[in-house]
């Protein structure tokens, strides 16, 4: 079964290699040229020494200005990845065998069919594992100094690192394969399996995913620069976490409407020590985030999410095809 796996398969493992090696060759220059960047700059001294200087907030903005557009973008473009590459193979896995009839000779032998389907989906699933794993390395080492600043909850390198994006290959293979076994088609199954991953995906990480675990909060002393809205280059030394919110309070913690916050920019934009006056009237700014060190927690949660579907699908599949008529 292993041998006839390989046969049915080793293209796409070859494309899996290729794959691989051409995301390198793309990420290998950027990446030598944000570390080199990284060290002109000063910014791992910076954050080994946990200091906010203006000198080291200097440096770490130029920094993010000048990669982070990139990091995001290259990012951005591989993203669809993970449902592409499980769509066309899980949609080929019984989509191609009704297509070209191969199921008389497949489900005819001294195999059954339900055997037969669940090795083929423990192997291929191994290997489509073995090519995430690989790609979510190079993704790492590639925003590893981007990361240190911006941190790894950033959209382009938490869906990117780390187990994500094994969970997302994995849910994607199971939504083609099941697709390929309803519509006995491999085409309209890869269209299926994309559309369906991408409607279960966007609501995971832009509504479920800052809701995985309570959110932390911190009191600190208001400046004009946060009253005027969110920073466009998040810098913060050491490791920073996701930022969620920040609002300003009042001291019984009340959370100063839109209105009254853009009264008080007004007042404040022409005063020649705005911050002491915003510390003098009992405000402090309220940030609701979720710190750098559960990146782990949330990967762990979220490959679960991915991976679980993957397998309620999957079972379905092979529970399907055992039952059914061909």
């Amino acid at each position: 079964m292993i041998w006839f796996t390989w046969r049915l398969h080793r293209a796409q493992v070859y494309a899996g290699l290729a794959l691989i090696a051409l995301i390198t060759a793309i990420f290998l220059p950027y990446g030598h040229a944000v570390r080199g960047s990284f060290a002109s700059h000063g910014v791992g001294t910076c954050l080994a020494h946990d200091t906010g200087g203006e000198s080291c907030q200097t440096a770490m903005i130029a920094f993010v200005q000048q990669f982070n557009a990139i990091a995001n973008h290259l990012s951005t473009w591989f993203s669809p990845i993970p449902g592409l590459i499980g769509a066309v193979i899980g949609a080929g896995v019984l989509g191609r065998e009704y297509e070209q009839g191969t199921w008389r000779l497949a489900w005819t032998q001294s195999v059954p069919r339900g055997r037969w389907l669940t090795q083929r989906i423990l192997l291929v699933s191994a290997g489509l594992t073995a090519i995430c794993l690989t790609l979510s390395l190079v993704f790492t080492w590639f925003r590893s100094p981007m990361d240190q600043v911006t941190g790894r909850f950033a959209p382009g390198a938490f869906d990117l690192e780390g187990l994500s994006l094994t969970g997302y290959t994995l849910f994607a293979f199971a939504l083609g394969l099941v697709a390929g076994l309803l519509l006995r088609r491999t085409v309209p199954a890869i269209v299926v399996a994309f559309a369906g991953f991408m409607a279960v995906r966007m609501p995971v990480e832009f509504w479920l995913r800052q809701r995985y675990v309570t959110p932390a909060s911190k009191l600190s002393a208001p400046t004009l620069h946060h009253t005027m809205g969110p920073s466009a280059v998040p810098v913060t030394p050491g490791k920073p976490g996701w930022t969620l919110s920040y609002d300003l309070v009042n001291a019984s913690g009340h959370t100063l409407t839109g209105a009254e916050q853009g009264r008080l920019e007004e007042q404040v934009r022409t005063m020649h020590d705005p911050d002491a006056y915003l510390r003098g009237l009992g405000l402090h700014l309220k940030t609701v985030y979720q710190p750098a060190d559960r990146f782990w927690t949330f990967q762990f949660i979220e490959f679960s999410i991915f991976a679980g579907l993957a397998v309620v699908l999957l079972a379905f599949a092979v529970q399907r095809l055992r039952h059914r008529g061909v």
